[in-house]
């Protein structure tokens, strides 16, 4: 896959290309982009439940990059305007974005390494739809898998990039500088929201130089071939990427905000 933070770096953009008054589109759009990759987390619970690491690897790019569960978000939505008036104006809209957004998204993952599983339910998981026929096994093994140890965890980490952006671009506008975290009376504010996710960008810094140290370390370590390196990679991750889907709604003012200056 393209990196997740490309990915929604992309959808920022596009959504700053958008009229101002297409608030709900631009919001989707930038949701959309960086969804899909949601499923690492449903990869990481495959293995961590059964430890089938085929499996929880295979399961990446698959349910939430498939055009066929696209269409059925986009019929759910189309039903949901049909019978809410409220949907025409809010819900729709954002359907619209997070299609646009997710097909984006998809048709990039097709031109890196394994293509995505296009056609699940009707196409098994792990049998990919691609345009660019080299994967990771094409990386050469002889360095036990370096190669695909490095991309990985720059692949990983270029969260980081996304974070920074959206700290920027909130204090540009000065949006979204407190974040509501919780339910009902037990929400808790977070203050000065844009310095809290440059720190978290910092960690990811120092996270990466560990896991590209452990890359080379690793050369000679047949335990810690390219499936386990990866596997050891992307757990403690779980909360970054849950992060990055989430970050469209949470900064939502922000993402409606983006080049309102272009159309005054």
């Amino acid at each position: 896959m393209a990196p997740t933070g490309f990915h929604g770096l992309l959808g920022l953009w596009f959504a700053s290309k958008l009229d101002p008054k297409h608030n709900y589109v631009r919001v989707g759009l930038a949701a959309g982009s960086v969804i899909p990759d949601l499923d690492l987390l449903g990869s990481i619970l495959i293995f961590i439940l059964t430890g089938d690491k085929e499996l929880a690897i295979a399961f990446h790019r698959s349910v939430t990059h498939s055009l066929v569960v696209i269409i059925v978000v986009l019929t759910i939505g189309y039903l949901v305007n049909l019978w809410f008036e409220r949907a025409q104006t809010i819900y729709f809209p954002f359907i619209i974005g997070l299609i646009v957004g997710m097909v984006i998204h998809i048709t990039l993952d097709m031109f890196y390494f394994d293509g995505v599983t296009l056609f699940w339910p009707f196409q098994p998981i792990g049998e990919r739809t691609k345009i660019i026929l080299f994967t990771y096994e094409n990386l050469s093994p002889a360095f036990n898998s370096l190669e695909a140890k490095i991309i990985g965890t720059l692949d990983g980490h270029f969260e980081l990039i996304y974070y920074f952006v959206f700290a920027y671009l909130a204090d540009k506008y000065q949006k979204d500088q407190e974040m509501k975290i919780g339910f009902g009376s037990k929400k808790r504010i977070i203050h000065n929201w844009p310095k809290k996710l440059r720190m978290v960008s910092f960690f990811l810094i120092i996270e990466a130089v560990f896991f590209l140290s452990l890359a080379f370390v690793s050369i000679s370590w047949p335990i810690l071939d390219r499936d386990n390196f990866i596997i050891l990679l992307y757990v403690p991750l779980t909360p970054v990427y849950l992060l990055s889907g989430l970050l469209p709604f949470l900064m939502r003012e922000t993402i409606v905000h983006l080049g309102n200056e272009s159309f005054q």
